[in-house]
């Protein structure tokens, strides 16, 4: 998690910022990569990790291919996508996922699905962006929601202003001037 009382200013990858990874590290304490197409590969996680200084988070947005009704495969394929995330170690951040419209009732089985999963590769912490009839179910699970408080963090996307709290905010465009005055 962020630093207590703290939120962490980031942008969404690192791609395309002059120096790569390795200036980014220095501007920035947190960034959130997309494992939308596919989950990040081992070696890519560890060398990340490894470059990444003390404190500093990765979080990750993905997947297409969870399709949030609770399957067998949807089953590994989130114990595999968590696994994987947890690879990040003490540098782990959050993990945002996307829901499509889902019918309630087969997103609550989802959760219980999730539940599971979690128990078994262990805590994660999970924002979700859905589809406001989902909320109730999400916030009941414990769950934060993207760009709203009152969760157990603040998963910030692109926010037209920044709340009080503890969390992650990750920007789309990358400013030339470096960090901005919520991380200095």
């Amino acid at each position: 998690m962020a630093a207590s009382g703290a939120i962490l200013e980031g942008l969404r990858g690192y791609r395309g910022f002059p120096g790569g990874f390795k200036a980014y590290r220095k501007a920035f304490p947190t960034v959130e990569l997309s494992w939308w197409h596919r989950v990040g590969d081992l070696r890519t996680i560890s060398r990340l990790r490894a470059l990444a200084p003390e404190g500093f988070r990765f979080s990750v947005m993905g997947h297409k291919h969870l399709a949030f009704r609770p399957t067998g495969e949807e089953r590994r394929t989130l114990r595999r996508f968590l696994r994987r995330f947890r690879r990040f170690g003490d540098k782990a951040g959050a993990v945002r996922l996307m829901v499509p419209e889902v019918e309630p009732e087969a997103f609550a089985r989802w959760l219980d699905l999730l539940s599971g999963v979690l128990e078994e590769v262990g805590p994660v912490p999970l924002a979700f962006q859905a589809p406001r009839p989902l909320h109730p179910l999400i916030r009941a699970r414990g769950h934060a929601l993207v760009n709203e408080g009152g969760g157990p963090f603040l998963y910030l996307v692109d926010p037209e202003e920044v709340p009080e709290g503890e969390g992650y905010l990750y920007r789309s465009h990358p400013s030339q001037e470096g960090p901005s005055a919520l991380h200095s």
